[in-house]
């Protein structure tokens, strides 16, 4: 399974994050589930991480999975940003 595999990802957000990727990031997607006790809900989070940099620079961004609309594409977007991508543009 190939990074961009492992991401389970469609569409606009795999364009996404394949953006933040010809930036030079290491981009990696995690779906957390909820806690055993329910104290915290499920979320996905997405880091970009550039290793060019000494030391390397993560950009870290979480969306729980009950808010409204697509999670992984609202969270792309939330990276796609941090890294100094402008959605706004265009």
């Amino acid at each position: 399974m190939t990074r961009e595999e492992s991401w389970e990802v469609t569409g606009t957000t795999r364009a996404l994050l394949k953006q933040i990727t010809s930036l030079g990031y290491t981009v990696s997607v995690h779906r957390i589930p909820s806690s055993l006790l329910g104290r915290v809900g499920a979320f996905v989070e997405m880091h970009a991480v550039d290793v060019r940099s000494d030391p390397p620079v993560q950009q870290v961004a979480r969306v729980g999975v009950g808010e409204d609309g697509d999670t992984d594409y609202r969270c792309a977007c939330l990276l796609a940003e941090a890294v100094g991508i402008d959605l706004m543009d265009g």
